[in-house]
């Protein structure tokens, strides 16, 4: 006579997918949780915030604090590359056939309020000067042969 298996032994699958249920949204709420732009109350809309792209600082009489290579180095680089060439996965920022030459006011909102799942907005961690910053020196890098 051939014993019944015991279930007592078995994988507790049900316990693993309530498990699972619960520690990635938490996981994923700790890594993103300060990647998301803050808007106030739930369901409220952005402020648009306006890109003068007609007078853009010249390099010598940035205010203090906007130096664009410095701001892309110290929130741009670790993801984009040193030398703006973007990776496998992060596209480059220098490129010839660079999406935002035109539409510098799309450039804004990406940085802003950030794109999928990898591109974090910077609204409230980087100045609107230092937003505006960091746009000219990415449309001067792409205007350069």
């Amino acid at each position: 006579m051939t014993e019944a298996p015991d279930k007592t032994k078995s994988f507790p699958w049900k316990a693993a997918a309530v498990a699972a249920a619960l520690i990635v949204p938490a996981v994923l709420t700790i890594l993103f949780w300060r990647t998301t732009p803050t808007v106030g109350r739930w369901g409220d809309s952005p402020q648009k915030t306006e890109l003068a792209p007609s007078h853009p600082a010249p390099a010598a009489a940035t205010p203090a604090g906007t130096d664009p290579k410095k701001i892309y180095d110290e929130n741009c680089a670790v993801c984009h590359g040193a030398d703006l060439q973007g990776s496998g996965t992060v596209p480059a920022l220098a490129r010839p056939n660079w999406p935002f030459r035109e539409n510098p006011d799309l450039l804004l909102k990406i940085i802003h309020e950030g794109k999928g799942l990898t591109m974090p907005g910077f609204r409230g961690r980087l100045s609107n000067q230092q937003i505006e910053a960091l746009i000219h020196y990415l449309q001067e890098t792409n205007r350069k042969p």
